[in-house]
């Protein structure tokens, strides 16, 4: 794992610094309010940097999108803190408000031996984020013993066959859903607002789905989160082309973007939500060309993973014969 920020422009270094410092003072603030004494040995063992911010190119971070998420794997001591989501959500929210980092954030929550459990089984989206990324803060208190503590375990290779055989099942799965739900989702636009909120709401479900397709065909990996900007941005953080799909970036489409984020909640739920036919249509446009994007890339990466497993294959049968050969 990297710890040089160097390739960071300044103005990104401060930003990823200023979100460290929120976390950090959140993180206090709730101890000192939870009470207890399990809340009063909450920490923040180690924050690690990855997606494009991670890549230690300057050139590469230089064109970077302005509105480009940071995103960080959080590593805490407890399991009750790492499942505060509300809390979590709205650590991103104020994050995100910061006038210093003008910038979302994306915080992936896990404890220690949660992570080494998942590197230990040479899962691909958390052995990626150990390889590349970057270690941006962590708690460098000793132990009782004086030794280095909060060791994170060495990730283990994956094995290319089961990885491709787990990547098939996801992506055959998630792209029914996704293409059943944006079915659905043309159907009921209209004129009736009521149809036109339950189209919102399958049609959220459909780029979630087509999001979960990705990062699950490739990292075997998704946020429990219905969160669309969230997925979106590791999504982005596993391949960018993915994100070609919104562009170009427009006030108007990053609005309808937003309405189609909260529909998730709102749409079933509020009613306030609102949202017309033209909207729709261009919502469902944008997410059909998700849905094919998405599968591509999948497709990719399982012709590669199948053509890596194959040459093992060569490779192992040619150890035999030569080991034949010796004897």
């Amino acid at each position: 794992m990297q710890t040089s920020l160097d390739h960071l422009s300044p103005g990104r270094a401060r930003a990823l610094a200023r979100a460290r410092d929120i976390m950090l003072e959140e993180l206090q603030a709730r101890i000192e309010t939870g009470g207890g004494a399990r809340a009063s040995r909450y920490r923040l063992l180690k924050l690690i940097l990855f997606g494009p911010f991670a890549r230690n190119s300057a050139s590469e971070t230089a064109a970077l999108s302005p509105h480009a998420a940071m995103n960080f794997l959080v590593i805490v001591s407890h399991r009750a803190l790492a499942g505060m989501s509300a809390f979590w959500d709205e650590v991103e929210e104020r994050i995100a408000r910061d006038h210093h980092v003008k910038c979302p954030v994306t915080l992936i929550i896990h404890t220690l031996p949660d992570l080494n459990s998942h590197l230990k089984a040479g899962a691909p989206f958390f052995c990626d984020i150990i390889n590349q990324g970057i270690l941006a803060y962590e708690d460098s208190e000793p132990g009782k013993d004086g030794r280095p503590k909060n060791i994170i375990a060495k990730p283990v290779a994956s094995d290319p066959r089961s990885v491709h055989e787990f990547g098939l099942g996801f992506h055959s799965r998630f792209l029914k859903k996704a293409n059943l739900s944006l079915q659905d989702g043309r159907f009921h636009t209209g004129e009736d607002p009521e149809a036109n909120s339950h189209a919102a709401f399958s049609l959220s479900q459909a780029a979630e789905f087509a999001y979960r397709m990705l990062l699950l065909t490739v990292t075997q990996y998704a946020p429990p989160s219905h969160n669309l900007g969230k997925l979106r941005s590791l999504a982005r953080a596993v391949d960018s082309r993915v994100d070609e799909v919104w562009a170009p970036l427009q006030k108007s489409s990053n609005r309808h973007f937003e309405l189609l984020q909260r529909a998730y909640v709102e749409a079933r739920y509020s009613p306030t939500y609102e949202t017309h036919a033209d909207i729709l249509a261009w919502q469902a446009d944008r997410i059909e060309v998700l849905i094919g994007l998405a599968d591509a890339l999948c497709r990719e990466h399982l012709d590669r993973l199948k053509a890596e497993h194959g040459q093992q294959n060569c490779m192992s049968s040619r150890t035999l014969v030569s080991s034949g050969d010796d004897r």
